[in-house]
């Protein structure tokens, strides 16, 4: 869980500051180019309304031209995608460059080493002017990449903040955790002894005064706690996440194993167990573990099927992951419950539960156990059926 908040956080903050260094990034880059491109084109237009374009002929153009580093400037008029030129300077490589940006969007931008220029002549005519200017093109390109650089580089800095703040912001958090955790397994084990020792009395007083519904109501609700303590302390034990007991094992077989235990109680209620199980299917980890998450599913089944309903097991491989489904008929859980019925002491009919002694903790535990294998918990109500599906 803290884990969960803490990337929680950090992809909050990484993602939130990383917009904003793109966007930065774009704007500049998007600055840059635009400036680059505007300013040759109103260079463009002064040479065309002081003196026109002396094509080819750089050495007549003015100072700003010199600055500007300027190899070339080219006319070419383009009709029906057919390119013209009076230069015997214009290549066809030029005439190919005219005839595309003419066909392009935007009226101003550049192509390999020119910048150009696109204005109407005519009905269906173009002019095109290209600038041959590679220095300019060059400079332009390593502005945006520097930009992308230095926005590269922010991100990586915002990386390193982002983990270091995240894990700041939940250090408070982690250490109440952390002491609820040490509250919930040192309670559990003290309630331990007094219950053993009630239990234990109750139990020789019943042999000396036979059966007394008190006495019976005492070893009922001392059951009833037993319980309940055994699943605080499998809570507090589970946050620790330990995996020490993992061995390769017949995960089929354990599965098999642990609904037969339940079949007495089926019988009792005139439940029909269906089963669907592969043999042979292999899993590595903690036999105990699956034991557990298996017993979970099969008692809440059972107990929300009525007599005469049917429960259905299924263990299956599916490519890369192993899937069991427990199915029970009977009503369906409310759309908006659905999630929260793996939250600690959530119970959808209240009344009820604590009528039978449920504290809401059973699915809540499967679902640790399973993410503790990096699986998933998940549930769906369809045809009179909830499925409950685990996946590894």
């Amino acid at each position: 869980m803290i884990n969960r908040l803490r990337n929680k956080i950090f992809w909050i903050i990484q993602s939130s500051l990383s917009i904003i260094v793109i966007g930065v990034v774009i704007l500049f880059a998007s600055f840059s180019y635009k400036n680059t491109i505007t300013s040759s084109a109103m260079f463009m237009d002064r040479l065309e309304g002081q003196m026109g374009i002396k094509e080819n002929n750089p050495k007549e153009f003015s100072e700003e031209k010199n600055e500007r580093e300027i190899e070339g400037v080219y006319k070419i008029e383009v009709n029906n995608n057919k390119a013209m030129s009076k230069s015997n300077d214009v290549t066809d490589e030029l005439k190919d460059f005219a005839i595309k940006v003419s066909n392009r969007k935007f009226d101003e931008g550049y192509i390999g080493n020119y910048i150009y220029k696109v204005r109407k002549i005519g009905m269906n005519g173009k002019e095109v002017t290209l600038i041959e200017s590679e220095t300019t093109i060059k400079e332009l390109k390593i502005t945006i990449m520097i930009s992308i650089i230095i926005g590269a580089l922010g991100i990586i800095i915002i990386f390193v903040i982002a983990k270091k703040i995240s894990t700041i912001i939940v250090q408070p958090v982690e250490n109440t955790f952390e002491r609820q955790k040490q509250f919930i397994s040192d309670a559990s084990h003290e309630l331990k002894t007094p219950l053993a020792v009630i239990e234990a009395n109750a139990d020789v007083l019943q042999d000396k005064v036979g059966e007394n519904k008190w006495i019976t109501y005492i070893q009922n609700e001392v059951r009833s706690m037993n319980k309940l303590v055994n699943d605080l302390l499998v809570l507090a034990r589970m946050e620790n996440k330990t995996t020490s007991n993992n061995q390769k094992f017949n995960i089929s077989k354990e599965v098999e194993m642990s609904v037969s235990v339940f079949e007495s109680m089926m019988y009792e209620k005139k439940i029909i167990l269906e089963t669907n199980i592969n043999e042979g299917i292999e899993f590595n980890g903690d036999k105990e573990d699956i034991k557990h998450i298996i017993s979970i599913l099969i008692d809440n089944a059972i107990k929300h099927t009525e007599e005469n309903g049917k429960i259905i097991v299924n263990t299956v491989k599916e490519k890369n992951n192993i899937k069991i489904e427990v199915k029970n008929q009977g009503k369906p859980i409310p759309e908006g419950e659905r999630q929260k019925i793996f939250e600690r002491f959530y119970r959808v009919d209240k009344a009820r539960s604590r009528s039978e002694k449920r504290y809401g903790l059973g699915l809540s535990i499967a679902k640790g156990i399973v993410e503790k294998y990096k699986g998933t918990i998940s549930i769906s109500c369809k045809d009179g059926f909830t499925s409950f599906i685990v996946r590894f």
